[in-house]
């Protein structure tokens, strides 16, 4: 049988002992040993040649360090969650055990030992690699693939990585992918650790437009902030490698977890969610290992810690309000209101018939005039239900819990979809898909 290396390094020592004289201390300092390891690799290879002992091996007689309860939790956690990493049971253990936790090797070795190691299928190609020779030099921005979560259903990854050091700068989860939730990332990465020099993205429209051109809001903010937009080769996700490699990371380390959390926690939200998320992101930035780094080093050691890393703070307020929200137009009617996603707003009298620009935020509207603030709504999002059918009457009217309400007699015999919304004051009417109706309940 072909020998190992080691054994052929044993070898080569026994030789080198009894056949040129070389010291114990000589051996040692050749193999970069210490002399209790020469003595031993003597001593096996004695012990296996020898007549008086063929083919016996010595076993351990150490007794383990940690008790068998935690060996036995071990087991446990990775059996929940096969995608488990050693790093992400031994951060669990410390949970429970925190006076006794062992090291992440002795983990690894007991996964090994009892065939827990998770496989992938298959086999990753190689790649070119490249790297910033600063912090802040380049971050590279991405949105993952939609994940679904149980009954917070479909959610987007959106995140911020600083190209040398591997450092997550912002990381978010939203339910959709629009422009605005990318610009939200950047705000919160850039007014927590400065402007990077450059940022690097894909070619989806929330970088560029339809046509592949520049001069989207992505752009034009970074060009405000003096940042410069690079973007990679089209359908080549490898020039992002690092980011893809982290929302890897996320899938394996992360998100069997947050399923389990949300699956036994019926009210979990989405801010919960993101809660445990940012837990999770100072985890992998503070005290998780990189093996991509010098000396296997967390990540925020390289990005806080590298001589003349890049910083640059703003020197200048930003005015976020307006890169954060759509600008909408809606024309005034001649009773002073405006229509905004099915619910009317009264404007104060004068711009009757003069087009005015509406701001949604999360609870209210801001109504501009010619950029002069003019009027402030409260706002209520349109509640999501399932549109429940009723059929016209012959005389022109449909019953809803228990009340009549007018459509058009010229429609009887029809039957149209109705659907609440604004808390319950109003009652949408479709008919074939198309609104026919709004009724105030």
């Amino acid at each position: 049988m072909k020998k190992s290396k080691k054994e052929l390094t044993r070898e080569e020592a026994r030789e080198l002992r009894h056949n040129k004289g070389l010291k114990i201390e000589d051996l040692a300092a050749r193999y970069g040993k210490s002399e209790r390891t020469i003595y031993r690799w003597l001593t096996y290879d004695n012990t296996k040649n020898s007549l008086d002992h063929p083919s016996q091996t010595r076993a351990h007689s150490r007794s383990r360090k940690y008790p068998v309860e935690i060996f036995t939790r071990i087991i446990e956690l990775k059996k929940e969650v096969p995608q488990r990493s050693a790093s992400m049971v031994r951060r669990l253990l410390k949970k429970e055990f925190s006076h006794m936790t062992p090291s992440l090797s002795t983990i690894y070795k007991y996964f090994q030992e009892n065939g827990l190691e998770y496989k992938k299928k298959f086999r990753r190609q190689g790649y070119i690699k490249f790297e910033r020779s600063k912090p802040n030099d380049l971050w590279q921005i991405d949105i993952a693939g939609v994940q679904t979560v149980g009954h917070l259903e479909k959610l987007y990854l959106i995140a911020l990585l600083d190209d040398h050091s591997r450092f997550i700068v912002a990381a978010e989860y939203f339910r959709d992918q629009k422009g605005i939730n990318v610009i939200k990332v950047i705000r919160n990465a850039i007014l927590a650790y400065g402007r990077p020099n450059q940022i690097l993205a894909d070619n989806g429209t929330q970088f560029k437009n339809l046509l592949g051109e520049l001069g989207t809001k992505y752009t034009r903010l970074l060009e405000i902030l003096d940042i410069t937009p690079i973007f990679a080769k089209p359908n080549h996700p490898q020039t992002k490698g690092k980011l893809e490699r982290w929302f890897g990371t996320v899938k394996m380390m992360f998100l069997g977890e947050a399923r389990l959390k949300v699956k036994i926690t019926p009210s979990f939200t989405l801010t919960d969610f993101n809660q445990m998320f940012n837990n999770w992101v100072n985890w992998y930035n503070t005290e998780k290992p990189h093996r991509s780094l010098p000396g296997n080093c967390p990540p925020t050691k390289r990005f806080l810690e590298t001589e003349d890393r890049v910083f640059k703070p703003l020197q200048a307020k930003v005015n976020w309000k307006r890169w954060l929200h759509e600008v909408e137009q809606r024309k005034v009617t001649k009773y002073n209101e405006i229509h905004y996603k099915s619910q009317k707003y009264h404007i104060p009298p004068g711009y009757s018939g003069i087009r005015v620009e509406v701001i949604e935020y999360d609870d209210k509207l801001e109504i501009y005039y010619r950029d002069q603030l003019i009027t402030t709504h409260t706002y209520n999002v349109p509640i999501k239900q399932k549109r429940k059918k009723r059929k016209i009457t012959h005389a022109g009217v449909i019953m809803y819990k228990g009340k009549p309400y007018t459509i058009d007699y010229k429609l009887a015999g029809k039957t149209v979809e109705v659907q609440e919304i604004n808390d319950g004051k109003n009652l949408l009417v479709y008919l074939n898909g198309t609104l026919l109706k709004t009724i105030d309940l």
